[in-house]
């Protein structure tokens, strides 16, 4: 059987319990998938089934907005999502690094030396110091802490995410093309990325046809993926890096600040999170961080997951596209072109599935854990049980969307450094910046205030 399409307005993501069913936006119908093993058949499709790559691609007109080109050759994907991960642990140090230096130019220079609280506008202010973390690792010093490459890669996300979606769904499309070359020449965001990337680029040329010392970062990994015939290289280089930025920028920047308001507004988890992290984190050094030494501040990466679980992205999540005929395993039948989400937010909160599901529960999946292995002996426990990964911040299950293992790396360095070095609460004690929703997406408060003080 075909699914038949029916309207289903939001407050219904409920109402129908474990079966499939559609849900309209502007402009389109969305499959919404929420029962267990629906959501399992829904990960486990291939991408030439289930495309999430072909869905941004229609959600945000890419073709019109950064160019077919950048469509057609998706050489950046390999980098992404093996390159990546495969150079988390040599990462690492630069990573941390540039996370202090960002704390002291974002927050140290608004504090002063007297102690006392001071307002810092959380979602810009780390916005900032995630995309010079990120491009610490993506470019180097000292592309990464210039001022204009910053704005570039952290507006093109914003321009995109506004504008892809108003060109697909506000304009015929005879009209889009006309709409993205607008656009390209508006913001000129590909001509300013080759303008800081060009150097930098044929520098790393002559470096290998010298036989030099390369750098291992996100550009290098790029290069090396590249069609070796692409006379457009250089050209394409600059639009992968800027799509690597909005994938790493965008997602964690307001992760992170979701995180962020709940332990500002619940202040008790303050020293329980320190101690954990001084347990296991030299604050002296740095550049001894590990991913195994972070692997084991277990009630932080629990409570990143509880933000995460609570308050994520929206009500509809890792969107797909169908490109084929793909049928459930209750032999529910999709057509291609057909848009395909999870229900996050229903499942999120799930009280068949989390108890007390709208409650903030900072340690809820660190007791599981412990619980899972020894729960007589908390203070030696190990994070590699058989089934342990499916309550970690980076774990998949199909109650539980994924994370991105450098994404995860890097909000627990940024928690861990803030536990370490300053004091956090909101101006009305214990009261949560609300969310913001504009239809199924939700994001952080974009304008509140956190009051910071540095420990000394």
């Amino acid at each position: 059987m075909y699914l038949t399409f029916l309207h289903v307005p939001a407050p219904t993501f409920y109402q129908y319990g474990d079966k499939l069913f559609t849900f309209a936006q502007v402009g389109q119908w969305v499959v919404v998938v929420r029962a267990k093993d629906h959501v399992r058949d829904f990960y486990n499709a291939p991408e030439d089934v289930l495309s999430m790559e072909i869905a941004a691609e229609e959600l945000l007109q890419l073709h019109h907005t950064v160019g077919r080109q950048f469509c057609d050759e998706t050489y950046h994907i390999p980098a992404i999502k093996t390159s990546l991960n495969q150079n988390l642990a040599e990462i690492l140090p630069k990573l941390v690094d540039e996370i202090e230096r960002g704390f002291i130019d974002v927050v140290d220079s608004k504090l002063g030396n007297d102690g006392d609280w001071k307002p810092i506008r959380a979602l810009d202010a780390f916005t900032r110091i995630i995309c010079r973390s990120s491009n610490r690792v993506f470019v180097g010093l000292p592309l990464c802490r210039n001022d204009d490459y910053c704005k570039l890669t952290s507006h093109f996300s914003t321009n995109l995410l506004v504008c892809g979606p108003m060109i697909k769904f506000l304009l015929p499309e005879f009209l889009r093309p006309l709409a993205g070359i607008v656009f390209r020449a508006f913001f000129r965001h590909h001509e300013r990325m080759l303008k800081h990337l060009r150097p930098l680029i044929r520098d790393r040329q002559n470096q290998r046809a010298h036989g030099g010392s390369e750098m291992n970062d996100m550009l290098t990994w790029l290069m090396d993926t590249a069609p070796a015939d692409n006379e457009y290289s250089t050209e394409s280089l600059a639009m992968r890096m800027l799509n690597v930025n909005f994938v790493a920028i965008h997602t964690t920047s307001k992760t992170f600040t979701h995180a962020l308001y709940h332990l500002a507004s619940k202040p008790f988890y303050v020293p329980i999170l320190r101690a954990e992290a001084q347990k296991h984190l030299d604050d002296n050094e740095l550049s001894s961080w590990t991913k195994e030494a972070l692997g084991r501040c277990v009630k932080l990466d629990s409570f990143l997951k509880e933000s995460q679980r609570l308050n994520g992205m929206g009500a509809l999540w890792m969107p797909r596209m169908a490109v084929n005929d793909f049928t459930f395993s209750d032999g529910t039948k999709i057509s291609p072109g057909t848009f395909v989400a999870t229900a996050a937010t229903a499942i999120h909160e799930d009280e068949e599935i989390y108890e007390r599901p709208l409650d903030f529960e900072g340690f809820r999946f660190s007791t599981i854990r412990e619980q899972r292995n020894d729960p007589k002996d908390h203070d030696n426990f190990e994070p590699d049980s058989d089934d342990d990964w499916k309550f970690r911040l980076t774990g998949t299950s199909p109650h539980c969307l994924p994370g991105r293992f450098f994404a995860s790396l890097e909000l627990k360095c940024l928690m861990a450094y803030l536990l370490l070095h300053y004091d956090v609460k909101t101006p009305v004690e214990g009261v949560r910046p609300p969310d913001e929703w504009f239809g199924p997406t939700s994001n952080p408060a974009r304008n509140a205030d956190i009051l910071f003080r540095r420990i000394f």
